[in-house]
């Protein structure tokens, strides 16, 4: 068996002389699979005569912008739409929803008043610490 060292050094007149006197066989299909091999890399090789791809997708790209572009002006034109026709129900929905917030706010403060004490605690740990 030789190194790779070795066998970097041969020229492919030893190499395949090699290969004939050793006997060895080469995988079943191998053959197949050179040929396709072969044949891909010279259809990817061979010039296509059919347009670049990038081309119309560049040309889309440009349109979706442009279309965009054309767009902001009316989207920003639109004036938001009253969901009221009574003021008198507006104000009560308001009121109903500042009331809902309220309620959760106070729900907060009351969690925050009965964990208060928790939270002192470190820190008056940490102040007779600290005395002198």
């Amino acid at each position: 068996m030789k190194t790779i060292e070795e066998l970097e050094r041969l020229s492919w007149e030893e190499l395949d002389q090699a290969a004939s006197r050793e006997g060895i066989k080469s995988p079943e299909g191998l053959e197949g699979r050179l040929k396709a091999t072969l044949a891909a890399q010279a259809l990817s090789e061979t010039p296509s005569a059919s347009k670049p791809r990038f081309l119309p997708q560049a040309a889309w790209a440009m349109a979706a912008a442009l279309a965009f572009l054309l767009l902001i002006p009316v989207l920003h034109s639109r004036e938001p739409k009253d969901t009221f026709d009574d003021p008198y129900l507006a104000y009560a929905e308001v009121e109903k929803t500042f009331r809902s917030i309220s309620d959760k706010m106070a729900r907060g403060v009351s969690l925050a008043k009965e964990v208060q004490p928790t939270v002192d605690k470190p820190l008056s740990i940490l102040e007779k610490i600290n005395e002198p």
